[in-house]
């Protein structure tokens, strides 16, 4: 008879504490970046609306720039959820299971506006923050590689060419909806739909042929 599977630990209160109040800093600064420019608001700042003390920011983070982060990775985790229900989908899916796949990415971006609207000032002034944006797809490519392997990448020149594809693709899925969710775009939105949806099928297939 096997033994059951260990039960996951309960958190201790002082860890629970510590991700609560993270918490709290998390929601303080997306509603003052949301009012202030991320460049002009300041630690003191953050704190005050997160209701902690200047040295409890400290304990947890260790600059504005690392908190912005620890935002990016959250927000990146409503982006890995779509790529699963992505793998979900299997090898060679039907162009109208992709078809809704990309207008619930759109909801999500459309959901996200504050935060896409947050990074895109911080590129502006820290271009140096794209290279966290792409440290963070690849993780989540390694992830959804797990469960799909048109994600797979190996590390010679044919899969360092995939991966830069599954890049541009991701960029060509994201400004699409970024325009789709910010612009008054007098576009056919469902051409565009069409589209993408090809663009991914055609990926998918690449990858598990």
């Amino acid at each position: 008879m096997n033994a059951s599977a260990p039960a996951p630990k309960t958190p201790s209160l002082r860890q629970a504490q510590r991700a609560l109040t993270r918490e709290r800093l998390r929601q303080g600064a997306r509603a003052l970046f949301s009012e202030r420019p991320y460049t002009e608001a300041t630690i003191d700042e953050i704190a005050l609306r997160s209701g902690v003390a200047r040295a409890t920011f400290y304990l947890h983070y260790d600059s504005k720039r690392d908190l912005l982060r620890d935002l990016l990775v959250e927000d990146m985790g409503a982006h890995r959820r779509l790529y699963h229900r992505l793998a979900e989908l299997g090898p060679r899916p039907a162009l109208a299971d992709l078809a809704r796949w990309v207008r619930r990415y759109m909801k999500v971006f459309s959901d996200r506006r504050a935060a896409l609207s947050l990074f895109n000032l911080v590129i502006g002034s820290d271009p140096a923050f794209l290279a966290e944006i792409a440290r963070e797809r690849d993780a989540l490519f390694d992830d959804v590689g797990a469960r799909h392997a048109a994600f797979r990448f190996a590390s010679d020149a044919a899969g360092r060419s995939r991966r830069m594809g599954a890049h541009l693709l991701v960029f060509k899925i994201e400004q699409f909806c970024l325009h789709a969710a910010f612009a008054d775009w007098e576009a056919d939105l469902e051409a565009g739909v069409a589209i993408l949806s090809e663009d991914l099928a055609a990926f998918l297939r690449a990858g598990t042929a």
